[in-house]
């Protein structure tokens, strides 16, 4: 099956030599489902001159539409946790030709969807896998020994959204003792895995996937880092692939109050003698946007794609305990460090929460 990645174009081309035109038609469905019986769009246009019979049809806004990301993955040590649909869906895609009137059967595309995006250098129609985190990457997650992952979402590693099939499988391995837990997966499906195994919390761990023949398909290692001074920052985001990522901002973080209003004059009640304390003006629509600053701490300079990735991301939630409270990224531009011209680099980035201070909402 193959994989769309909505943010950017996937271009479906429909050509045959004798046709004066032809039509796509889109059969959108969650994966507990089957397609449809009707097609949830249809899309059709006439080829564009004589001798030129090619029509090409993009088809990611009308799946994307479909994703919604309405919260992000907490699982912490559950094994076999399916990923909401919303967060990915499937289009069984049918094309034809017009020939002599009539509209002639194509082909029929299976594919699964992902809200990601490929570079413009790597060209349209990018397949990023179904594995959504970068392949041999180090992770840093925030340890305490008086943190609390079991029931503080803000204190968890984080997750890996991945689609396993059938008899694949996750391996973990303490960084420390080398010890190791396996588990297998005898359905296939879209799973939020927990990338550290809860008793090797303390120490981190190596994660790996295999398919059903033990071939590494993926690895990734989640190492644990203590913050003594300040309280970290948890941070979601969808990623390239289309998949949460977790970061934490570990050091010195602000809050910031931005308030605005509209000023009128006052009408005061008595003229004379006049009411020093009602004075002449008056403000109406008052309100106001938190926004906070953060640091990363020192990092490596492979941390300027995770910056860029976060930057370009269209759903971020910031994690405080049991809250999940979506924000938008106000940094637009960032200067990716490179280590052979800074020892020492930290990432500062400014949010703000996405909604008013006040309840406005009707």
């Amino acid at each position: 099956m193959i994989r769309i990645f909505t943010r950017s174009p996937h271009i479906v081309s429909v050509n045959d030599v004798s046709q004066t035109g032809s039509k796509i038609e889109l059969y959108i469905y969650d994966g507990a489902s089957t397609p449809p019986t009707q097609p949830t769009y249809t899309l059709s246009k006439l080829i564009p001159a004589t001798g030129v019979t090619e029509n090409l049809y993009n088809i990611s806004p009308y799946l994307k539409e479909y994703l919604k990301h309405k919260v992000n993955g907490m699982n912490y040590n559950t094994v076999n946790d399916f990923t909401e649909y919303d967060e990915y869906t499937y289009v069984e895609y049918r094309t034809y030709n017009l020939i002599g009137g009539s509209y002639i059967l194509d082909q029929t595309v299976t594919a699964r969807c992902y809200d990601g995006y490929g570079y413009f250098e790597e060209l349209t129609n990018v397949d990023r896998g179904d594995i959504l985190l970068g392949n041999g990457t180090k992770h840093y997650y925030w340890y305490d020994s008086t943190n609390t992952p079991a029931s503080n979402g803000a204190h968890r590693a984080g997750i890996v959204t991945a689609f396993l099939d059938r008899d694949w499988s996750v391996y973990r391995q303490n960084l420390l003792t080398g010890a190791s837990q396996i588990n297998t997966y005898a359905l296939a499906g879209v799973y939020d895995l927990f990338r550290v195994f809860p008793l090797y919390y303390g120490a981190g761990n190596l994660m790996q996937i295999y398919d059903d023949l033990n071939v590494l398909q993926w690895e990734a290692t989640f190492i644990p880092k203590e913050e003594c001074r300040y309280e970290p920052m948890t941070i979601d985001f969808l990623n390239r692939f289309g998949g949460w990522q977790r970061e934490f901002f570990f050091k010195a973080s602000q809050e910031l109050l931005d308030v605005t209003n509209t000023t009128y004059n006052l009408m005061m009640s008595d003229v004379y003698p006049m009411t020093l304390s009602e004075g002449q003006r008056g403000v109406f629509n008052a309100n106001g946007i938190r926004k906070y600053t953060m640091n990363t701490g020192w990092v490596d300079e492979s941390y300027g794609e995770v910056m860029q990735e976060l930057l370009l991301s269209e759903r971020v939630i910031w994690v405080y305990g049991t809250k999940r409270i979506p924000v938008k990224v106000n940094t637009k531009s960032i200067n990716k460090q490179k280590n052979i011209n800074n020892k020492t680099i930290n990432y500062q980035i400014e949010i703000e929460l996405a909604f008013d201070v006040i309840q406005t909402a009707i």
